[in-house]
């Protein structure tokens, strides 16, 4: 397995999700056919607000997977959908899915929708002919054999079943009190419930702060939230627990809806507005079923052709290197297991993975839900990053859980266990909100609360791009590194892999301040990575990185080695060896060479070719294993090694990647004989079962070729300093069972893992970076990237262009010794400008991370023919060449705008709030969400007396524009706004429709339109109705908002994303964009046009109500913008402070 084997007992149920649901498509362009995969998919709550949130968008095609590692999930999910294919109302789809106690006729329902379902089910074909196979698909006959298994339960209750539910979740309940005794996850408890109800979560928590919890005490007491008697178990619920599994004690069906709308003043004809029911209860699940009905008509809606729905149950990890090894070598068994306690390898169906309509294996977006905090960020990025395709609208996302007392980008680095924009560019990555530290969702009220608390949490969404996808020409340069400077700066990420795998590492890491709360959880509870999550790292570094990579190994070994004599890291140095080799990267001394036959020691050493490594597996008994889970209130679990032990010569080795299951050992074969191979049965019982427990790792050969007696081999547990303080007491490093490797009844030595045909991943050698660039119509060539080192962070980058290639060029560079200058048109590309009088020769260099002109140096080699140009690093923070790159927009296939970090919104969907004068008390929250758009440091910018930077400026204008729309701000309320230039004049006039609710970002968005002023307003038109009736307007109905040349610039870049993002519209032949050499926008200079002519004039009827002389006006040449707020990213710099904050909130 791709992390270390810590398997909890119990495990936890997670039947729904606790987080506001989002668009997947949000990153996308509207109208392109999208692949989508979803790590660890949880419930339906995404997919169907993403089906929802396509409402009125010009068609596409969805095709999603999703992967999960609990069978019960998927199970639930496919057997919800089929009851919506069926017709089945909303409410009662609600009952069978989010209850866990309903009535009878509910569970009548049930059992004989799973009778059909299992009659539709004998095998994959059958499934896939059937009624509701051409729509939801399985990836393997093994995922459909164990959803099929969880389907039987529900067809066949238990006579005993409501007794053994009622068992099941005193057990439930009892971990449950004793987590939420701890003050410190009682707290994260209530914070994360709270984003739920964001961006109203400040009042809230003020004025009615028990009410969610109300909510939540009530669902745990009656398992629903109706006002009727529901009382019997419901299967999609009970047939998952047991006394190994018990439902995650955070559950509240609520959670996955934006539950702002219960708290909001909304108009009377809002869309999503609730329902007046009564009692507090009830308007809670009005709201969120209100929005439920709406999801689930949308899914009825989309054409059966438009939407794939595929399904797997293993590892994210497991499935995600599967797709890159059947995309690498075509296997369809990966040799990978699925997951943990499941004999089983991936696979995929030859029917659906083969062909031209083939099943995707690269995607548009990969979501990984809150995965990187059970699996690790980097993992998560080495394993599901090669599955993008090369587009700049391609997105992979990450949610992470932010605490402690480190600045943002000491956690960022810590996920990333580097430096982070070192090891982005050794991943060939872009972490999209790093770079333009700026992003329209919102974590305020988040971090408002948690810091009046001094509990410091906060969650962030990460948006990641192939750094390949925004490089022109798209991935041409192999950035190169030199060895030295290489290995140093691995080194530092292997140390900080495993930095808690002695006592004194971790205790050192905690002391600086990962853990530093006292009664507080730690970010993580288990270690993330072992030696083969560095493998896989490395693998995914030397296919993105070019070095002399021999000399690399020599010295980043030789500082292993130096770390390892004198701790205990020295026992898993064989597991590193081991895992290098089997991914293909370096072959040490102690593999390397040939493993002599020996037949006189029998097994394996009889064999004809004995291979480098081989596996061992064993047989441990139940009894021993069971041992190591004594307290039902543990909140950590044990992590498994196997061992290796030698008694002459005396030798210690432990190995992490270990797989377990439960089930006997079937051999296949004479022991002797090369080709014996081993398979497990597995136990149907699981956990409830007497069947051993299989544990099986590779080894090195050469270390078995002793006498049998006297080689040792076992499965053993230790405990971090993480898991000791928070767990079940110090396990230490403990044998769980140990044997000689002679004992052959319950030891086994083959060539490959059990059930497995050949080694995991690709043999031989590790994939490596590509070849740069050709020369191409006689044009010079940027023939290298040098990224330059201090210490172990990337300092700057060195662009070497090659014009000895380009006859032009040599002519321009040598012979009329061209004047040479540099010009930054992006902050990922440097313009090379050569000039003459007569000629000029322009070559754009572009780098894998943002880059500043200011501060660059250039070598001229005319004789030899060439240029280089090093460039440093740019700083999110200070660098003024990003101060343009806030909402950046780029042209994809067929010259669509991509916008990297503008997300898709459906205005006509959202709700909407009154903001009427009369209003304005109501709606004081704004005062507290809009102001924060300014970070902790802006803000000290904003009240020093030197001159507020663009950003600033143009960020206190946005909340001039919400507060003043709303009423909330000195003077006229006004809906109308003019961005007026110094020397130019009027140049955008803006109009604010209404504000509306976003709680997909948990913030806000104003629908309005915009509309490009050439001339002094009121604008001149052939109709002179059209001005008696502007000239009938009151006096200051515009609030003109004062904008200088930057500010200009950066508010039509960002309405040029604004337009695109909420566009129900296609962009057409004659598209502005495609013209050569266009832009988005078409220019940031005064005066001029910055919008393409697509979207003028496609606003709603009654766009802007009763003032017809913008409708006017608008009819024919407004666009439609989603304005939002813009926040700093939270991985960059702080966001706020409770005191500033909460006193905006009371102004």
């Amino acid at each position: 397995m791709l992390t270390p084997s810590t398997i909890p007992n119990p495990s936890y149920f997670y039947p729904l999700g606790n987080t506001p649901a989002v668009s997947l498509t949000r990153s996308l362009p509207q109208g392109l056919d999208a692949d989508i995969l979803l790590l660890g998919c949880g419930d339906v709550r995404n997919i169907l607000f993403t089906v929802y949130s396509e409402r009125g968008f010009p068609a596409r095609k969805l095709d999603f997977t999703c992967c999960d590692t609990e069978p019960a999930v998927i199970a639930r999910n496919i057997f919800l959908f089929t009851l919506l294919i069926d017709g089945i109302s909303a409410d009662l789809a609600w009952e069978t899915y989010f209850d866990f106690r309903v009535t009878e006729n509910t569970i009548q329902l049930i059992k004989d929708q799973a009778a059909k379902l299992l009659a539709l089910s004998n095998n994959i074909t059958q499934w896939n002919k059937g009624r509701y196979g051409a729509l939801l698909r399985f990836c393997d006959t093994t995922y459909l054999r164990q959803t099929v298994g969880i389907w039987k339960k529900y067809a066949n209750l238990r006579s005993d079943r409501v007794a053994i539910f009622e068992e099941d979740l005193d057990q439930t309940e009892a971990l449950r009190t004793a987590l939420l005794s701890n003050p410190g996850q009682r707290l994260s408890l209530s914070l994360t419930t709270l984003t739920s109800i964001a961006p109203l979560s400040l009042p809230v928590a003020m004025e009615e702060g028990t009410s969610q919890r109300e909510v939540f005490g009530y669902y745990w007491k009656h398992g629903h939230l109706s006002k009727h008697s529901a009382t019997v178990p419901n299967p999609l619920f009970a047939e998952t627990l047991s006394g190994h599994t018990v439902l995650y004690y955070g559950t509240d069906p609520t959670m996955g809806f934006h539950l702002a709308t219960v708290y909001a003043e909304l108009r009377q004809t809002s869309p999503l507005r609730p329902s007046g029911d009564d009692g507090f209860v009830f308007k809670v699940i009005g709201a969120a079923k209100a929005q439920f009905r709406e999801w689930v008509a949308a899914f009825r809606e989309i054409p059966e052709n438009h939407i794939t729905l595929r399904f797997t149950i293993s590892d994210a990890l497991s499935f995600s290197h599967s797709l890159q090894i059947y995309s690498a070598s075509g296997r369809f068994s990966s040799n990978l297991f699925r997951r943990q306690l499941d004999p089983t390898s991936v696979e995929f169906d030859r029917t659906d993975y083969c062909g031209m309509d083939s099943a995707p294996m690269a995607f548009d977006v990969i979501d990984t839900s809150n995965l990187a905090h059970h699996l690790g960020t980097l993992n998560l990025l080495v394993a599901a990053a090669p599955l993008l395709k090369p587009s700049a609208s391609s997105t992979l996302w990450t949610e992470t859980l932010l605490r402690g007392e480190k600045t943002p980008q000491q956690q960022f680095d810590s996920l990333l266990c580097g430096h982070a924009p070192t090891i982005s560019l050794l991943l060939g990555l872009i972490p999209v909100e790093y770079w333009t530290n700026a992003t329209s969702e919102s974590c305020v009220d988040e971090g408002v609360i948690s810091d009046a608390f001094s509990f410091k949490q906060s969650h962030s969404w990460s948006a990641w791009k192939l750094s390949t996808s925004l490089q022109q020409p798209c991935g041409s340069v192999v950035p190169y590194v030199e060895y030295h400077a290489l290995s140093a700066t691995i080194f530092q990420v292997y140390t900080h892999m495993l930095r808690e795998e002695t006592f004194e590492d971790a205790r050192r890491h905690m002391a600086l301040g990962d853990v530093k709360q006292e009664g507080t959880f730690p970010s993580t509870t288990r270690p993330l990575f072992h030696r083969g999550s560095f493998a896989a790292f490395m693998k995914h570094v030397q296919a993105n990185i070019s070095t002399d990579w021999p000399s690399f190994w020599v010295y980043l070994l030789r500082w292993i080695d130096e770390i390892s004599v004198p701790t205990s890291r020295n026992t898993y140095r064989l597991d590193l060896s081991v895992q290098l080799h089997l991914q293909g990267l370096c072959t040490e001394k102690p593999i390397a060479g040939w493993v002599d036959t020996s037949p006189c020691l029998g097994g394996m050493f009889a064999w004809r070719n004995i291979p480098k490594v081989v596996c061992i597996t064993v047989s441990v008994p139940r009894e021993k294993f069971d041992n190591k889970y004594t307290r039902i209130d543990k909140i950590t679990a044990p992590t498994f090694e196997g061992i290796l032990y030698t008694q002459s010569p005396v030798s210690q080795s432990s190995f992490t990647n270990v797989h377990i299951a439960f089930g006997d050992i079937e051999p296949y074969g004479d022991q002797e004989d090369e080709h014996f191979s081993v398979s497990v049965r597995p136990d149907r019982h699981g956990w409830q079962g007497t069947a051993p427990v299989v544990v099986s790792y590779y080894v090195p050969s050469k270390t078995l070729q002793v006498n049998a007696d006297i080689v040792i081999v076992g499965l053993s547990c230790y405990s971090t300093a993480f898991n000791s303080n928070y767990s079940f007491g110090d396990l230490g490093r403990s044998t769980i069972y140990a044997t000689t490797l002679s004992d052959s009844s319950n030891v086994f030595v083959t060539k490959y893992e059990p059930g497995m045909f050949n080694y995991p991943f690709a043999r031989g050698e590790a994939r490596t970076a590509g070849t740069n660039n050709t020369p191409n119509n006689d044009m010079p060539v940027t023939t290298q990237i040098t990224a330059n080192m201090e210490g172990t962070r990337l300092a700057s980058l060195c662009g070497h262009v090659d014009y000895s290639l380009s006859q032009r060029g040599k002519t321009l560079l040598f012979t009329e010794r061209a004047s040479v200058q540099l010009r930054q048109p992006s902050p990922f590309s440097i313009d090379i400008v050569l000039k003459t009088t007569n000629d000029h020769l322009i070559h754009s260099v572009s780098y894998p991370v943002p880059v500043l002109k200011e501060g660059s140096k250039t070598r001229i080699a005319r004789t030899s023919g060439y240029i280089e140009v090093i460039v440093p690093m740019a700083d999110p923070l200070t660098s003024q060449a990003l101060t343009p790159f806030m909402y950046p927009v780029t042209l994809g296939r067929e010259s669509i705008p991509v916008s990297l970090n503008s997300h898709q919104v459906n205005l006509d969907l959202l709700p909407v709030l009154d903001i009427d004068k009369s209003r304005a008390k109501a709606n004081g929250w704004l005062t507290t969400l809009i102001p924060s758009q300014l970070s902790l440091r802006e803000r000290a910018l904003s009240e020093s007396s030197r001159p507020n930077p663009a950003r600033v400026n143009f960020k206190q204008a946005l909340s001039a524009v919400f507060l003043t729309a709303a009423g909330l701000a000195a003077g006229n309320q006004t809906r109308r706004f003019m961005l007026r230039h110094p020397r130019a004049g009027d140049q955008i006039l803006l109009f604010v429709r209404g504000i509306l609710l976003h709680g997909a970002e948990r913030s806000v968005v104003a629908d309005a339109a915009v509309l490009t002023v050439t001339q002094p307003f009121p604008f001149p038109d052939p109709d002179p109705d059209v001005r008696e009736r502007h000239a009938a307007l009151p006096a200051g109905d515009t609030r003109v908002l004062d904008v200088g040349d930057a500010e200009l610039a950066l508010w039509k870049r960002a309405l040029a994303a604004f337009a695109e993002r909420c566009r129900t519209w296609a962009h057409g032949p004659a598209c502005e964009y495609r013209r050569p050499g266009a832009a988005v926008p078409l220019s940031a200079e005064p005066d001029a046009p910055f919008l393409c002519s697509c979207g003028e004039g496609r606003l709603p009827r009654g766009f802007a109500g009763p003032q017809g002389a913008w409708d006017a006006v608008a009819a024919g040449r407004a666009v439609r913008v989603a304005i939002s707020p813009t926040f700093a990213a939270p991985v960059v710099e702080p966001l706020v402070d409770a005191s500033v904050s909460w006193n905006y909130g009371r102004a």
